[in-house]
């Protein structure tokens, strides 16, 4: 196939595998609903916060033929307090496409969650999710999505909160103005929230009874993936009525650490960590695979990289970038 057709390819489809891997990853995030606060101080707090930057490749037959950067951005943000005998933990990630960089198509996902332990044991829970509801799963789709313009954009939100008993989860569909992006998402939060405080017709809520201990979310999993002193773990959470497992293996990455150590990312090569996670659906066996890497010394575990292949032909790659790289942009 001729070069331009593949960076074709690359411009039009990166983008819906951006929105498409904010969307994977809200699988189990959130946010919603705050846990009530502790009245005693915390004896410690720690807050971490890093941003991203993400690149599309493009392959035939397992060779990379186009890469395109800064096709899109995205941030984590990982807040911790911790008592005598428990632990609040409050975990967000937002990632969306750059519209000027994407020929005007608008995408991005939002995802919160907030985890209270005892005992280091996940004790409840409560998660919130916003996402821009694109439905472009070809080029002639995403093409299209291109040239649709409307002053609204759907987008879809969740939020629930789960204890060892039940989960209540629910979900509404918004038509929300087209100026918001990525960049001004947390100004939709209010709105958003506002719109789980009553009920509308074609709105769903539900209640679930939990068994077999799944009650954790998507991103707590893996922090406790990164955190195990075992290679291997296995895990179970749950998110909007469907019990996810999720199998991870950490293993040494020299040549990644080398390429974080170049990219002022990490102090030394070695202690980089790859961790690569099986997500499986437990009543679909839909899998989905992604990687990431961190570094072992450091106290910072949020993803130094992370990376997704959403098509067998596209993979996208979000790596840390230093501080103040997309202050423009999220000033804007």
């Amino acid at each position: 196939m001729h070069r331009s057709r593949f960076a074709r390819a690359a411009r039009l489809s990166s983008v819906a595998a951006i929105c498409f891997l904010a969307g994977c990853l809200a699988v189990p995030v959130g946010g919603a609903v705050q846990l009530p606060s502790d009245l005693s101080e915390p004896s410690d707090s720690h807050h971490y916060f890093r941003r991203y930057q993400a690149t599309a490749y493009i392959s035939l037959l397992g060779v990379t033929i186009f890469s395109r950067s800064n096709v899109g951005f995205g941030y984590a943000k990982a807040d911790e307090e911790v008592f005598a005998h428990r632990r609040n933990i409050s975990l967000q990630f937002l990632s969306g496409s750059l519209p000027e960089r994407a020929h005007g198509l608008n995408r991005f996902g939002l995802i919160q969650e907030n985890i209270r332990e005892r005992n280091r044991v996940c004790a409840e829970a409560d998660y919130f999710g916003l996402i821009t509801a694109s439905g472009e799963e070809s080029l002639s789709q995403a093409k299209a999505a291109l040239d649709a313009k409307s002053d609204k954009t759907a987008f879809i939100a969740a939020q629930a909160s789960i204890n060892p008993q039940s989960a209540r989860y629910s979900i509404r569909h918004l038509d929300l103005s087209s100026s918001y992006r990525g960049s001004n998402a947390e100004q939709l939060l209010g709105q958003v929230h506002d719109s789980f405080s009553h009920s509308e017709a074609g709105q769903s809520e539900h209640q679930q009874a939990l068994e077999g201990g799944a009650m954790g979310t998507f991103l707590y999993s893996v922090r406790e993936a990164m955190l195990a002193p075992a290679n291997k773990l296995e895990t179970r959470f749950i998110y909007n009525g469907k019990t996810f497992s999720m199998l991870s293996e950490k293993r040494e990455d020299h040549k990644a650490g080398l390429e974080l150590h170049n990219a002022g990312l990490i102090a030394n090569a070695s202690s980089a960590l790859m961790l690569t996670g099986a997500i499986r659906n437990e009543k679909t066996n839909e899998v989905t695979n992604f990687r990431l890497w961190f570094d072992r010394t450091s106290p910072d575990l949020l993803p130094l990289r992370f990376e997704f292949r959403p098509k067998s032909y596209l993979r996208l790659v979000f790596q840390a970038v230093p501080d103040g790289s997309l202050a423009a942009y999220f000033s804007r």
